[in-house]
């Protein structure tokens, strides 16, 4: 049993004075970190003197005076801080911890969210009735339906010009001038040309009938004879004149035409799509010459008829059997999304575009020509078209999406029609796919149709039991997948029936 503690106190060395015979040493009262790594409730023992063996009791007093009390209560001050810190880094490592463990489970629980959910009920789409198209889709360029380039006969340099580009005309508007004026000191020198043979041709005329007046006798035989000779020659002198005149005059002609020719008019009705030429600039060989240009030059002008245009496209060769001359065309155009224009297939190439015929080396293609009658104003040759040629199209057929279509055998096809509003009793309903494209097939048998009196109805059109409006159940799930579909495993299927 532990002795009874003696009435004193230990300074903060563990030195032990009796009664109130310790010095002035400050009071110290617990603070929280004192307290707080001891069990609630619990006591610290201080060891007494008494409790220090008897050969120890002498070194704690030697330690005891060699430390004064200031210097105990700056270790114990020392000692404390230590402990708050100690204290504080155990707090930040928890709360780190808490920080980490919080940060897994959101991470954890959007992970979990981003799951894709189980759909409440089976995947479902409708049959509809309508018209059935399949189409060939192809890109190209618009062409005017016709054009004339403008390509003056003379040389010389551009006097004046009358129209701008974008203008419409008409056939003999004039376009522009040309300045030669050589021209006029040709013309000059023909009109010298004709006037002398005019007056030669007069002389020679005068001549023989002078030769012709002369009196013949039959005393001057000899003298009749050689006068006779003298007007055959003025005869062949006038033929010479007549033809001087002639080609005279043709080179006067033809020098007045060249000046006719400074005045350029439009060889056809239309618009002016693309235009070159500029005062001053000099005309060779029918083409305008710049100053840098060292490839021939350019045309002057181009006229173009776009009252009507065409699309030429390049359709791959699996698709070319499918195309036909007079098949109806639907036009598009990015610039315009708004203008839908309609356009007829007008010519089909005959042999593929020479790069493949060639062995050039990739698709073979074949060039065809879509006509559209009606082309919007605000269309322009050179523009991007976008061509879906309508190949099939079938009036008032029954169709089914392709992804509602089941079979398996590739042959036999069926599709799961809805008995109930959830879909998920059905019965298989087989059925006969007379066509199909990427997203809808035709389904039915080819038979007569007829009307309420009985008279026949688009009789190429397919007979189905399945009905516009009718659910289509198309997918439930992997089981239902792997087993040929979901009327496999429905909860209520008949027997095969309909068409």
């Amino acid at each position: 049993m532990r002795p009874p503690q003696p009435v004193g106190a230990y300074n903060y060395r563990g030195s032990f004075y009796k009664g109130d015979a310790m010095p002035n040493v400050p009071t110290l009262t617990p603070g929280p970190d004192d307290t707080e790594h001891s069990p609630e409730g619990a006591t610290e023992t201080i060891p007494l003197i008494t409790d220090i063996p008897a050969d120890k009791q002498g070194e704690r007093t030697n330690d005891t005076a060699e430390i004064s009390d200031e210097e105990a209560y700056a270790k114990l001050k020392a000692k404390r801080a230590e402990r708050r810190r100690k204290k504080l880094i155990r707090r930040g490592i928890a709360a780190g911890v808490v920080g980490v463990i919080a940060l897994i489970a959101i991470i954890a629980t959007l992970v979990i969210n981003a799951q894709p959910q189980g759909t409440s009920g089976p995947v479902t789409d409708m049959v509809t009735e309508g018209t059935f198209t399949t189409t060939v889709e192809a890109k190209g360029q618009l062409k005017p339906i016709s054009s004339s380039v403008v390509s003056p006969s003379v040389d010389g340099t551009v006097d004046s010009i009358n129209v701008q580009a974008g203008q419409s005309v008409n056939e003999g508007d004039v376009l522009m001038t040309i300045k030669n004026d050589e021209l006029d000191r040709n013309v000059a020198e023909a009109q010298r040309a004709v006037a002398a043979a005019q007056e030669d041709l007069a002389n020679a005329q005068k001549a023989v009938a002078a030769a012709q007046a002369t009196p013949m006798t039959d005393v001057e035989g000899a003298s009749a004879a050689a006068g006779i000779s003298a007007a055959s020659a003025d005869t062949n002198a006038v033929s010479a004149a007549q033809r001087s005149l002639a080609s005279a005059q043709a080179n006067l002609d033809q020098a007045n035409a060249k000046v006719v020719s400074r005045t350029v008019t439009a060889p056809s009705s239309g618009s002016i799509v693309e235009l070159n030429a500029k005062v001053g600039a000099t005309v060779t060989g029918g083409m305008i010459m710049g100053e840098s240009d060292t490839s021939g030059g350019k045309q002057c002008m181009q006229i173009a008829d776009l009252s009507k245009m065409k699309v030429t496209v390049q359709v791959g060769e699996k698709d070319i059997a499918k195309i036909a001359v007079g098949q109806s065309a639907n036009v598009t155009y990015p610039a315009f999304p708004d203008i839908v224009s309609m356009g007829t297939v007008t010519a089909i190439a005959s042999v593929a575009n020479s790069d493949a015929a060639n062995g050039g080396g990739g698709s073979v293609t074949f060039n065809v020509d879509i006509l559209i009658e009606a082309p919007d104003a605000r269309l322009k040759p050179g523009m991007t078209a976008e061509v879906s040629v309508v190949t099939e199209q079938l009036d008032d057929v029954v169709m089914v999406p392709t992804m509602a279509l089941i079979t398996e055998d590739g042959e036999h096809y069926y599709v799961n029609v809805a008995t109930d509003d959830e879909g998920k009793q059905t019965r298989r309903v087989k059925v006969t796919v007379v066509t199909q494209n990427d997203n809808e097939a035709v389904v039915g048998k080819t038979q007569v149709k007829r009307d309420d009196q009985g008279n026949e109805i688009n009789p190429n059109v397919p007979v189905t039991k399945l009905r516009d409006g009718d659910t289509l159940v198309m997918d439930t799930g992997a089981d239902a997948m792997a087993d040929g579909g979901y009327g496999a495993n429905s909860g209520s299927m008949s027997a095969d029936e309909g068409m």
